[in-house]
């Protein structure tokens, strides 16, 4: 089983470099990809427009299943 603790251990989740690749082009921001993992995170992130359009789809994806989201 992979946890946070072993994926944050992993040498490219440190750097960013991948495979010894040093071209600044090819390095992204850790902040990037990885978050807290806390429940609720989401909202430090999410706008009032990307929160709407989020539960527009679930809606529109769950709408024949009868399952209702809160």
């Amino acid at each position: 089983m992979t946890s946070f603790e072993n994926l944050s251990k992993i040498e490219v989740n440190k750097s960013g470099i991948q495979n010894g690749e040093h071209t600044r082009a090819l390095v992204s921001e850790n902040r990037l990809y990885f978050r807290k993992g806390k429940v609720g995170d989401w909202e430090n992130h999410f706008t009032d427009e990307m929160n709407e359009k989020i539960d527009k789809l679930i809606n529109e994806k769950l709408s024949h299943t009868g399952l209702v989201l809160k």
